[in-house]
C-alpha cells in the first residue's frame, strides 16, 4: 500500500478493475453481457471475503503494526506527554495528521494503539506514573471530546445496543470508553455504568434492553466483584441473558475462571469486541453453540478459539 493509495477500496471497485483489465487483454467481443455478469459476481464475492478477512487481521494485530500509522503514533506520543497539552491540540492532530479517507472507527483504533504503547512504556520503565497517569487522562478526555460529535441522537430506528461494565472497585475505565466511541462510529446506542450501588438503577435499564454485555475488567484482585456482577447481570435477564463479552488485562489472565462461570466471550482488543458485537447474529449462534456444547469462545486476532468449560 502507497501513502496515496485509499484506506478502504470496495469489492464492488476491485472486481471492476479486475474485470477492465480482462477486457483490455482479451477483448470485449469474447465476453456476451450475461458472461460480463456472471464474471462480476464471481469476483465481487470473492473479493468481499478476502477483504473483509484481510481488514480483520490488520485491525486486531493493532495501527501501531501498519507503517501508515507508525510516525503519527510517534509523534502524537510525544504530545500525549508533553507538558500543558490540551485536549483540543489532541483532537486537533487527530483530525489533521491521520491519512484522509478512513472512516471514523480509525479515530478509535488509533487511540486505541496509543494507549497500548502507553501501558508498554510502563511496563518497560521508560514513562514513569506521573505520566502515564496524566496522559490515561488525557486520552479519556479525548474519547469524551469525540464520543459527543459522533454519538446519535435516539431515533425512530431501532439500533443494537450494548451495556458496558466494569465489576465495583475497577478504577481503569480508559477501555470502556474508548469502546464506547467505538460502538458509536458503528451506529449502535450504548450506555456506559459506572460501578457502585448509586448506579443501581442505571445498571438494571442498561442490562433489560443490551443486545451484548461487555466487561472490562483490569485488576485480578477483583475476581469476587467480577463473579458478584454477573450474577447481577444474569438476574436482571434470567430467561433472556444477553451475551457476555468480557476484556481487559485480569480477563485475559482469567480464562480458566471465565469458562467456569460461563463468560461468552473474551477479546483481546476493543475492536475483537466490537467486530464480535457487530456480527451480532452470528454471535447469537456460536453463543447457542458453546451452550449446547459446554464451550466457551475466546476471540483474538482473526479466529475464534473454543475451550470447554471446566478446563483445568
Amino acid at each position: 500500500m502507497t501513502d496515496r493509495e485509499p484506506a478502504f477500496t470496495s469489492p464492488t471497485d476491485i472486481a471492476a478493475g479486475n474485470m477492465r483489465a480482462i477486457a483490455c487483454s482479451a477483448g470485449t467481443a469474447y465476453l456476451g453481457p450475461s458472461e460480463r455478469e456472471k464474471l462480476r459476481r464471481i469476483l465481487q464475492g470473492t473479493v468481499a471475503s478476502m477483504t473483509a478477512g484481510n481488514l480483520a487481521a490488520m485491525y486486531d494485530l493493532g495501527l501501531e503494526h501498519d507503517r501508515l500509522y507508525q510516525k503519527p503514533l510517534a509523534q502524537f506520543h510525544d504530545l500525549i506527554l508533553a507538558p500543558g497539552t490540551r485536549v483540543a491540540a489532541l483532537k486537533a492532530f487527530i483530525e489533521q495528521q491521520l491519512p484522509a479517507g478512513r472512516p471514523d472507527y480509525i479515530k478509535a483504533l488509533f487511540i486505541e494503539a496509543a494507549a497500548r504503547q502507553l501501558g508498554e512504556r510502563w511496563v518497560q520503565d521508560s514513562c514513569d506514573f506521573i505520566g502515564v497517569t496524566i496522559g490515561t487522562a488525557r486520552l479519556q478526555d479525548l474519547i469524551q471530546a469525540f464520543a459527543i460529535e459522533t454519538r446519535n441522537p435516539i431515533g425512530p430506528t431501532k439500533r443494537p445496543f450494548a451495556a458496558l461494565i466494569t465489576p465495583l472497585g475497577e478504577q481503569h475505565t480508559l477501555m470502556s470508553f474508548l469502546l464506547g466511541l467505538l460502538f458509536d462510529t458503528l451506529g449502535w446506542a450504548r450506555t456506559i455504568v459506572e460501578p457502585g450501588p448509586k448506579n443501581a438503577a442505571m445498571l438494571a435499564t442498561a442490562v433489560k434492553q443490551a443486545d451484548v454485555v461487555c466487561i472490562g475488567w483490569s485488576n485480578s484482585r477483583l475476581a469476587g466483584e467480577f463473579q458478584d456482577l454477573v450474577t447481577q447481570i444474569r438476574s436482571l435477564r434470567e430467561n433472556t441473558s444477553p451475551p457476555l463479552i468480557a476484556g481487559g488485562v485480569a480477563a485475559l489472565n482469567s480464562l480458566d475462571f471465565l469458562v467456569e462461570i460461563g463468560i461468552d466471550c473474551v477479546c483481546d482488543s476493543v475492536y475483537s469486541a466490537a467486530r464480535i458485537s457487530q456480527s451480532l447474529y452470528e454471535f447469537e449462534k456460536q453463543t447457542i453453540q458453546a451452550s449446547d456444547t459446554g464451550r466457551t469462545a475466546l476471540i483474538r486476532s482473526s479466529r475464534i478459539d473454543w475451550l470447554p468449560h471446566g478446563t483445568p
